[in-house]
């Protein structure tokens, strides 16, 4: 008789980042297509990663103003948030952001427009989507051509995540102010009512710490945190409230995704907005199943 013996390796928190892309000055948003194809915000574009050998290789598909946050969309298709030509930090009050949809093969055409600065992107199980502005207090829903206010609750709203059933969204907020930019830590929660209109707003967790940008959310149900501000990422137990540091090391830590396809499905790739670097971190979980 052969008795077969399985072991349980646990990850020990904080864990070393891997450096998986590294030829970027500047990158922030990152999804999954439908395919499991991996995209990314950089350098005034969107890219195409290849999880070939100990570092990813890259090819641009298209251009774009001010590449902000990405969603997957469709079976094939993505959303890129894009600043536009300005920008509230640069330029004051403005209407020309823009959200693109596009394809694997780099066609563009516009999702939504009339958004000062779209930042995140987060698609809902109706195929609708929402949109976080964060230099305002703005977050808009597209339904097709049409895109309407969705939220006023949370000052500079920034990353956004569901919870695993779908009733809850997390938001991070990201700023307490702009002039001079400070920091914020807490990360918000919307009980969603029927249609997915926001319902009661509560505070969630604070982090310790300041400027928390992109979510993610793991197949248990908790909430990872990227706290571009600190250089680390978080993650956060809505069952017991407990708040755990994941990572560090990784200034400027952006947005978050778990890996697809042929990408590690139980590590997170993350972005950076100071360094350009995309990191790989290992967690041990695969993330919750995504809405496109």
């Amino acid at each position: 008789m052969v008795v077969l013996f399985f072991v349980l390796q646990t990850l020990v928190f904080p864990v070393i980042p891997e450096v998986f892309i590294d030829e970027f000055d500047g990158s922030e948003g990152i999804t999954f297509n439908g395919e499991g194809r991996l995209f990314l915000g950089a350098d005034g574009g969107v890219w195409v990663a290849e999880p070939d050998g100990p570092r990813g290789k890259v090819r641009k598909i298209a251009d774009v103003d001010f590449p902000l946050g990405l969603a997957g969309v469709g079976p094939r298709d993505i959303l890129a948030a894009d600043f536009g030509p300005k920008n509230v930090f640069q330029h004051g009050a403005n209407d020309d952001g823009i959200v693109w949809r596009i394809t694997p093969e780099g066609k563009k055409t516009v999702a939504a427009s009339g958004i000062a600065d779209p930042n995140f992107i987060l698609v809902l199980p109706d195929g609708t989507f929402l949109v976080s502005d964060d230099g305002t207090d703005k977050i808009y829903r597209a339904r097709g051509e049409e895109v309407s206010l969705w939220s006023t609750a949370v000052a500079y709203p920034n990353g956004m995540a569901l919870s695993r059933d779908d009733r809850i969204l997390y938001v991070a907020q990201i700023f307490k102010r702009l002039d001079p930019i400070v920091g914020d830590d807490r990360l918000w929660a919307f009980d969603l009512v029927e249609g997915f209109a926001p319902g009661p707003l509560t505070l969630a967790v604070r982090t310790g710490e300041g400027g928390i940008d992109g979510l993610a959310a793991d197949e248990i149900g908790r909430i990872y945190v990227a706290d571009n501000g600190a250089g680390k990422i978080f993650r956060f137990d809505p069952a017991s409230s407990e708040v755990t540091l994941i990572a560090e090391g990784t200034p400027g830590v952006a947005s978050l995704v778990f890996g697809e396809g042929d990408f590690d499905r139980e590590a997170l790739y993350a972005t950076s907005t100071r360094t350009g670097t995309i990191w790989k971190v290992k967690v041990g979980v695969r993330g919750v199943k995504v809405h496109r």
